[in-house]
């Protein structure tokens, strides 16, 4: 069975390794230090070394550099781990005789398949004749390259170089994407925080001339001001609804364990009290625990039982449960209704701004709730998704990693 010597100064990351190349069938030992991996390498029985480069007292370049000076373990091929972030750690490592790359944070089958093609390019290149070339396994294929070893280094050198040219371009450009982002979000909160004064003077002016002048407006004028009233309000929510948007973009996210069965109960209780002729059967599991921040959590919730509340108006028998439900190797917590659902062919709108799947006439809202809630969800690292059916109520669900 193949034996791996993981190299690391960090415990934590040299066990991550460990538990990764073990998954693999790999038998795995670990060295904390170069000069224990130097002296472990000596002691024989190794088949591969995975390094980190930057350790205290001799760096994955020093120890590939014995290693590979020393008739006993220049065998042994040698995978360093890089951030690949400097043009010169690709040299480096050719110069110390390193045998392939892993980059740190690469997804674990990643480092699972560096490690099977550095094994199965030593076994080919044990195998074939001096003169035949050099054999080389890659993306599942081997190729037999015939070039000088001075065209090899000046092709991987080319290739390193516009690799590293267009990470830095993409990090530019991710840059970029963030100050038009901020550029954005200032002026959606600008132009929502300023629509209100006019509209508040609408709202109010009108509100007068019906209050003082009522009785002098016939059938038609007062369906006019009405009808103003109305568009008034619904423009306030969509305002309110706006700038509840803008701060959960903005405000900073502070984690910390709670209960969060107990703010599903208080986001209850408002509703209840807000809304005391709706009368709903109201279901929470108990002791549910939540680690993420409080009162954005608490946002999610008031959008998520606030529609729950509205679509089941029409239902007889009206329900709300939250609870938890197992999803994968994570637990998804979830509110169910069995009010109107909606058609999952239109699915794919649910979590836009200002997109809706039932007309106003059947059931108020701007459409915006939903994109807050996702927006909560995503900045804490999780997903939002539901599940509904037309006339047989929603679930949706969410997870706080």
């Amino acid at each position: 069975m193949t034996r791996i010597l993981v190299v690391d100064d960090s415990r934590t990351q040299a066990e991550e390794a460990r538990f990764i190349l073990e998954s693999a069938d790999y038998l795995v030992e670990v060295a904390v230090s170069g000069d224990a991996a130097l002296e472990r390498l000596r002691a024989g029985g190794i088949d591969l070394v995975v390094s980190d480069i930057v350790m205290p007292d001799l760096t994955g370049y020093d120890l590939c550099r014995q290693a590979k000076a020393d008739a006993a373990t220049r065998h042994v091929p040698i995978v360093l781990l890089t951030s690949l972030s400097d043009p010169l750690d690709v040299i480096q490592a050719l110069e110390c005789g390193a045998d392939g790359f892993i980059t740190k944070g690469s997804p674990p089958e990643h480092l699972v398949h560096r490690v099977r093609t550095t094994l199965e390019n030593r076994r080919l290149r044990a195998e074939s004749p001096a003169d035949s070339g050099i054999n080389v396994h890659f993306l599942g294929k081997t190729f037999t390259v015939a070039s000088e070893r001075q065209q090899i280094l000046d092709l991987l050198v080319s290739t390193f170089e516009d690799t590293v040219r267009k990470q830095q371009e993409l990090v530019e450009s991710q840059q970029h994407l963030r100050e038009a982002n901020r550029e954005l979000e200032a002026f959606s909160y600008a132009v929502a925080h300023d629509l209100g004064a006019p509209l508040r003077a609408i709202d109010g002016w009108m509100r007068a001339l019906v209050d003082e002048r009522g009785e002098q407006l016939d059938a038609a004028a007062q369906g006019y001001a009405d009808r103003v009233l109305e568009a008034a309000s619904r423009m306030r929510q969509i305002i309110d609804d706006l700038l509840r948007l803008s701060r959960v973009v903005k405000a900073e996210l502070l984690r910390k364990d709670f209960d969060l069965s107990a703010i599903t109960g208080l986001v209850g209780s408002n509703l209840i009290a807000f809304q005391p002729d709706h009368a709903v059967e109201f279901v929470v599991e108990p002791k549910m625990r939540c680690y993420g921040d409080r009162a954005l959590i608490q946002v999610v919730l008031e959008n998520l039982l606030g529609n729950a509340w509205k679509f089941t108006r029409k239902t007889a028998q009206p329900r709300i449960e939250v609870g938890t439900i197992k999803h994968g190797e994570t637990t998804a917590f979830f509110v169910r209704d069995n009010g109107a659902g909606f058609d999952m062919q239109k699915a794919h709108k649910l979590f836009l701004p200002f997109e809706r799947l039932h007309s106003d006439a059947e059931f108020k809202g701007t459409g915006i709730g939903l994109t807050t809630a996702r927006r909560v969800i995503e900045r804490h690292g999780g997903r939002i998704w539901a599940k509904a059916a037309p006339d047989e109520g929603a679930t949706f669900f969410f997870t706080i990693p």
